[in-house]
């Protein structure tokens, strides 16, 4: 599927092809054509996938949905995550964490969704924005050259692009093309999916996640939109995939939860909990995002958030080289960003599961000791009866993040716009005072960005925690913080190579 060969002649046909418009294609290709790139996915199924898989999102997915258009629409078909609850296997509460209803960025801490209606509107918002999808095709060869990729489609011909994404899931092809490997956690548990089709209003079913550690079984519940529930369980040694998809087994789980008379089963699967991380995700002109380049057990409902943040990391860089005159450098700070951001994520999805999948009856009573001694305040966990921890890190300092940067940045609302929508997907200096006309500064962000002051938009000021100035990427993580001169300086090393504040037009 891959190879190299003199540079490819003609125009190019899109700067980016997307391979796979699930959840982390569909926004990456939507975030790039908002700057300005051509932009064509491909495809291999004609109809969206009918069933849910992924049920919650977070209130940076939230924020990469609004610039998309979109998360409005997300918002009214979904439902705000209250929180989580440890039980015990007699059901009593061992720890509570609750959800704060909103996070700084502007939208709520998490959501349950039902992802086929979340696919839809994503596409839809996707499409308005001029991304060109082919359904119905594979990519069955890619050939680099220097300035470009030569993208062989079956059944539709060639396409030629500045660069390819693979965004095609757990079995990727392109991670073929890249040849990399996959680096394995050591975690993998089998468990069973279950999505049920509520036939009305069901008395007891709990209106936030629980997860039961119970040894004998340990189990989830979710709730979800439109009248859905899911439960997980955990696959004990010895039981095989058939066994438990049975229908009478199906019908013997749930009924400790619910009456499954009152219920339809939408979807029941098997899938193997495992955390891996492709070692290398980028290849010249070819890059991986999503899936294909890191799975995580869904223990903290992150699979999807981690390949939207690939997204959103990845598409202003692509644009800020294709346009901007950014150096091609800037695009090796993706991975540099991403795979330490989303191994965090798996490593606590990791611990989180071993601590769930506990069968040992001595093992699983230390554990609950150490759950309740937690909520009491006596215990060592961290979160207690209240707040949930963030288990989101912020970017290290590196090529893309200088000195104050690496945070997700607030989204305050100014003037009744939210921040994002005013700077649109610039890059944006926020100073306490406004900028000097005559001054360089004043200059580069009239070409290069956005500038706005607290001095006039006093819901600014917490963004710059006492500083002067704070300037903030396009994906809306912070880039650094500092003086004027310090930041810009940032800023233009960044979006053009260099490290000195420049006038208007250079």
């Amino acid at each position: 599927m891959t190879g190299t060969g003199a540079a490819p002649s003609g125009a190019f046909d899109a700067d980016l092809v997307v391979v796979g418009c699930g959840p982390t294609g569909a926004t990456l290709a939507g975030l790039a054509a908002l700057r300005g790139l051509r932009v064509v996915v491909v495809e291999r199924d004609r109809e969206l996938f009918a069933l849910p898989r992924a049920v919650q999102c977070d209130h940076e997915v939230l924020r990469i949905l609004q610039e998309l258009g979109c998360a409005e629409e997300v918002m009214a078909d979904g439902i705000v995550n209250e929180g989580l609850d440890f039980l015990a296997a007699d059901r009593r509460v061992l720890l509570s964490f609750s959800v704060p209803p909103l996070a700084p960025t502007g939208w709520p801490t998490s959501v349950f969704f039902h992802q086929p209606t979340l696919e839809a509107t994503l596409r839809r918002a996707v499409v308005s924005l001029g991304v060109e999808v082919r359904l119905g095709a594979t990519v069955s060869a890619l050939v680099q050259h220097d300035a470009g990729v030569d993208v062989a489609v079956s059944g539709a011909g060639h396409l030629r692009a500045r660069w390819v994404v693979g965004c095609d899931g757990a079995r990727s092809a392109t991670r073929q093309v890249i040849g990399t490997s996959l680096r394995d956690t050591g975690f993998e548990e089998a468990w069973l999916v279950v999505d049920l089709q509520l036939e009305g209003a069901v008395p007891g079913l709990p209106s936030r996640c629980l997860q039961v550690c119970d040894p004998s079984r340990p189990h989830t519940l979710v709730p979800m939109p439109g009248g859905r529930f899911r439960f997980e369980f955990m696959l004990l040694a010895g039981e095989s995939a058939d066994e438990l998809l049975d229908p009478a087994s199906i019908r013997d789980l749930v009924s400790g939860w619910i009456d499954p008379a009152l219920a339809r089963v939408e979807r029941a699967a098997v899938y193997t909990f495992h955390g891996l991380v492709a070692s290398t995700w980028r290849d010249r002109r070819v890059f991986l995002a999503g899936d294909a380049a890191h799975q995580t057990p869904p223990f903290l409902g992150q699979g999807m958030c981690a390949g939207m943040r690939d997204a959103a990391n990845l598409a202003w860089k692509l644009a800020a080289v294709a346009t901007g005159g950014a150096p091609d450098r800037l695009l090796d700070t993706y991975q540099a960003e991403r795979q330490p951001h989303a191994q965090a994520v798996i490593d606590a999805a990791v611990e989180f599961g071993r601590l769930i999948c506990l069968t040992d009856p001595q093992a699983a009573a230390e554990r609950d000791a150490g759950l309740t001694a937690a909520r009491t305040g006596t215990g060592a966990l961290t979160g207690g009866s209240g707040a949930a921890p963030n288990l989101i890190p912020g970017l290290a300092r590196g090529a893309a993040v200088g000195t104050g940067g690496g945070a997700l940045s607030r989204q305050p609302t100014i003037d009744g716009v939210r921040l994002d929508d005013l700077v649109g997907p610039r890059t944006a200096l926020c100073t306490a005072a406004p900028l000097d006309p005559a001054s360089p500064a004043a200059g580069w962000w009239s070409v290069h960005g956005v500038a706005l002051d607290a001095t006039t938009n006093p819901g600014l000021a917490p963004l710059l925690e006492g500083r002067e100035a704070c300037a903030i990427r396009p994906d809306r993580y912070v880039l650094a913080r500092g003086g004027v001169e310090e930041v810009t300086a940032v800023a233009a090393s960044v979006l053009q190579g260099h490290g000195a504040p420049v006038a208007a037009g250079s």
